[in-house]
């Protein structure tokens, strides 16, 4: 018996400590919905890193990929919700995934806070530098001439590219063969591996291939040339037009987490996302990083969100009824 209340005691000295310390107290956990390698690792890593630096505690990244940022986000929300599990994910995972697959039963406006925007980076399309496709043209008439024979890798169905590869096709209207893999890494693997004829995903996913001289990217979405690789030209410029995703990475907390730790937690991404380090990381992978404050990060989210649901319906997108 007195062993028993030496026990109990203990563990409600244990709870008193532990709910009246300050937040953050222990380390944080960062659950990055993709394997290493594409931009929400990369974007993520850089992220902790300062985080780490401005709470006085490790953020310790753990990488958590599959079904394109469904896996890692369904981790997230069976955590306890009290700051110390949070997620590094992308608009594949927390918007375009919900949008087309069965899996991904939460929606990103409702079921997580944003503390912070923490990349954003236009997506390309990317062949090998000996490819036979030296430009975009090249590739729609070799397209042309073989409907459905030229195939392009994306880092997983539902992402962000296999949105804006299929988003391309319709605007040049041609066939070609999606197949996904599990995030930028593969992806860019596959390119340089010949195992596909090009690749559609976030250019970070490329952009050292592409410095060292081994990809070559044809066209970027966005409305203006990435300045990291200025030569290379826009679908508008090309007469693409269309409503390409692009791709943004952030960080998040599930709903439910006490509102005084998540205004901590976006008081240190401030500090973390407007340090010159963190900018200067950032760039240096091919991303850039702009300050957005949470609640116009969740303007955002609602719009891609709305965008998303409209895309996935006119390109039938969605996985097909079991």
């Amino acid at each position: 018996m007195r062993r028993l209340i030496t026990i109990v005691t203990v563990l409600l000295f244990t709870a008193c400590v532990s709910k009246d310390a300050k937040f953050p107290s222990r380390p944080i956990e960062l659950i990055i919905a993709f394997p290493p390698g594409g931009v929400t690792d990369l974007a993520g890593r850089v992220f902790a890193d300062e985080m780490s630096r401005v709470l006085g505690v490790p953020v310790v990244p753990v990488n958590r990929g599959g079904a394109s940022g469904v896996v890692g986000t369904s981790a997230v929300l069976q955590s306890n919700r009290d700051g110390y599990v949070l997620l590094g994910n992308t608009i594949t995972g927390m918007v375009l995934s919900p949008a087309v697959l069965k899996d991904a039963k939460y929606e990103a406006d409702k079921d997580f806070v944003p503390i912070a925007l923490m990349s954003i980076v236009p997506n390309n399309l990317a062949v090998r530098s000996d490819s036979p496709y030296r430009s975009l043209q090249d590739l729609i008439a070799a397209a042309r001439q073989k409907p459905g024979k030229l195939s392009y890798a994306s880092p997983g169905s539902g992402s962000n590219g296999h949105f804006d590869g299929e988003i391309f096709a319709s605007a040049a209207d041609i066939k070609i063969k999606h197949v996904p893999f599990r995030g930028g890494g593969e992806l860019a693997t596959a390119v340089l591996g010949g195992h596909v004829d090009f690749g559609v995903g976030a250019i970070t996913n490329v952009y050292a291939l592409e410095k060292a001289g081994k990809l070559k990217s044809l066209a970027i979405t966005g409305n203006m040339r990435f300045p990291g690789l200025p030569d290379v030209p826009t679908f508008e410029e090309l007469g693409l037009k269309a409503n390409y995703v692009g791709n943004w990475s952030g960080c998040f907390a599930p709903a439910g987490t006490p509102k005084e730790i998540v205004q901590i937690l976006i008081e240190a991404a401030k500090k973390a996302v407007d340090s010159p380090r963190y900018r200067e990381r950032i760039e240096k992978v091919g991303a850039l990083a702009p300050f957005v404050p949470p609640e116009d990060f969740l303007s955002m989210i609602r719009r891609d969100k709305k965008m998303a649901a409209e895309v996935a319906a006119r390109l039938s997108l969605g996985e097909p009824s079991r």
